[in-house]
């Protein structure tokens, strides 16, 4: 599947991103499809990788407190392959860090901890080491913090919004956001080794993860149930962005005036993502940071040009916010959604990380 999708693909598509936990026969009647026929086309698109299946913890509910965001520039010098040998032993030492991404100058990341101390030791330690070994470039690494308790997270890698403007879909739906639990959770020792195998591994049946984590497929059913009914979770398909000519990632990181009022400051900042939505966006203080994917440069720069006519106008931002640019085809994922290692050292349990593409 090189060629572009046809429209019943991408209704297929669309309609598994924007509802990933629904049976094929709840979607096929949405997406006006048989039900044989949309089957088929899911599995051709999971087959050849086009979405794969994540869970992404409800991690404040679990005892976090913390999601940080980090970007840095690097030297030009230095090769890519000899940084990356670095980068990803210093991912895999820190556990807390889910997602992270690298070009030969530029690296952006996201991190769940337990409190900021954790969090900024990470970041301390990636910088003594590129430091030490001649990486890094001027600026250093900026550290964003988002405190749970304070930040808000209008988007967090919800994809249904882009995908209905790229598809040309019709219809509007509200961003999940970030997961938050129904309940306070209670997680008995066998929950919690069932809970970070879910996270870890979000596309098994209960059978394999019952023989993947030594409990049984019974109470592994019973507590998957509970935990999705608790809302411990989201579970989100993640569509590959490049196989659906997506050419860049954008970072954004902006500072609020916060001399404009708060209703005023949410409605400039929907005019904004009604631009192109963002996979995720986050707030807390003064400080916003957004992760946008864009088809090619030049809808990037007419979305710019649109940007700014808003928040150049409303003064919403004290100065104009600093952009990364990365090129998806070359872009190196050192983790890509990796949550179970996060969660298994929140928990106190073994890491099992979920493998990466």
């Amino acid at each position: 599947m090189t060629k572009p999708l046809t429209e019943r693909e991408k209704q297929v598509l669309y309609s598994i991103v924007s509802n990933p936990m629904a049976t094929d026969r709840e979607l096929c009647g949405k997406a006006n499809l048989k039900q044989t026929t949309f089957t088929a086309i899911r599995r051709r698109l999971h087959a050849n990788h086009y979405y794969r299946l994540v869970r992404i913890p409800s991690y404040r509910d679990l005892g976090g407190e913390i999601f940080a965001a980090t970007y840095c520039h690097y030297k030009a010098t230095v090769p890519l392959n000899i940084r990356l040998i670095t980068g990803r032993r210093l991912a895999e030492m820190h556990r807390e860090v889910f997602w992270a991404g690298s070009e030969y100058s530029q690296a952006i990341s996201f991190q769940f901890a337990k409190t900021f101390t954790e969090a900024k030791t990470n970041i301390i330690e990636m910088e003594r080491l590129y430091t030490a070994q001649g990486f890094l470039g001027e600026g250093g690494i900026t550290f964003l913090a988002f405190p749970f308790g304070i930040a808000g997270f209008s988007f967090f890698f919800d994809y249904e919004p882009l995908l209905r403007q790229s598809f040309g879909m019709q219809g509007h739906s509200k961003p999940a956001g970030f997961p938050r639990a129904r309940e306070k959770p209670r997680l008995t020792e066998a929950g919690k080794i069932v809970y970070q195998g879910l996270i870890a591994h979000p596309e098994m049946n209960d059978r394999e993860m019952a023989a993947t984590v030594g409990i049984s497929q019974r109470t592994v059913a019973k507590l998957r149930a509970e935990f999705e009914s608790q809302g411990l979770y989201k579970t989100v398909a993640v569509p590959d962005l490049q196989k659906l000519d997506f050419r860049m990632l954008v970072l954004d990181h902006a500072k609020l005036n916060l001399r404009i009022p708060d209703t005023q400051r949410r409605q400039i900042l929907e005019e904004l993502v009604n631009i192109k939505p963002p996979i995720l966006l986050a707030s807390a203080g003064d400080d916003v940071v957004a992760l946008t994917a864009y088809e090619d440069f030049g809808v990037y720069r007419r979305c710019i040009n649109s940007f700014s006519e808003v928040y150049k106008q409303d003064d919403i931002f004290v100065k104009e916010p600093k952009r990364m640019l990365f090129s998806l085809p070359e872009m190196e994922m050192i983790k890509n959604h990796d949550y179970g290692p996060c969660v298994g050292k929140l928990l106190g349990a073994p890491s099992q990380p979920n493998p990466s593409r």
